[in-house]
């Protein structure tokens, strides 16, 4: 469980959150929306302890591992396979047969496991960055545009494979329906607040435009 308590944030005269409190409770999959420059990058990096906020609290237990997705591009390992592996932690390090399960999932073939990371596109180099944080297993996923390096079938897959995570993840992404399909819960950033419901995002939009009917 994470819990934000009172944040504060500024960038020069534009104020991004105003007293924010947030709680990621456990086994919670929380869709992050607001409009562009809002705040969602900010948030995602304060969670991350990338960014400092002016004030308030961010508290996350002794031993809680956040997982985030890299996007910087950096392989050491001969294979594809020897290279996702260094996701696995230390107990699971022989149980490569995740690694290939992720694998085949985002697109992989067979053949694929043995060739070198360097011979792939950018594209999929970002899913073996993909690929090592799932097989990672962290109490909380932490997701930025997952799905923009995959097609309709890994698409799919990455779906189920959320909709069974029995963790916490924080997924921010333009694909509407993708997030709808795959979160417990929706947290937009509104006014310099972060309002969260229950449901997908049609249904906490619709709760924040009959306050602002009422406001």
């Amino acid at each position: 469980m994470i819990k934000l308590v009172d944040i504060n944030k500024s960038f020069g005269k534009q104020v991004l959150f105003d007293g924010v409190s947030l709680a990621v409770n456990k086994g919670e999959k929380l869709g992050l929306v607001g409009r562009n420059g809002h705040g969602k990058s900010t948030l995602f990096q304060m969670i991350l302890g990338n960014v400092e906020p002016d004030s308030g609290q961010i508290m996350i237990p002794k031993n809680y591992r956040i997982g985030h997705l890299e996007q910087h591009l950096h392989f050491t390992q001969p294979t594809v396979l020897e290279e996702c592996a260094l996701g696995l932690q230390e107990d699971d390090m022989y149980e490569t047969w995740r690694v290939e399960k992720v694998l085949f999932g985002l697109g992989f073939s067979a053949e694929d496991m043995y060739r070198t990371p360097h011979e792939f596109s950018g594209g999929y180099q970002i899913r073996m960055n993909l690929a090592k944080l799932l097989v990672s297993n962290p109490d909380m996923l932490m997701l930025d545009e997952p799905t923009n390096y995959l097609d309709i079938v890994a698409i799919r897959w990455l779906e189920e494979f959320l909709r069974e995570w029995e963790n916490e993840f924080i997924l921010v992404t333009h694909d509407r329906s993708f997030m709808d399909r795959v979160v417990s819960h929706t947290v937009a950033i509104h006014r310099t607040k972060a309002k969260k419901g229950e449901g997908d995002t049609e249904k906490l939009y619709a709760q924040i435009h009959q306050e602002e009917e009422i406001y």
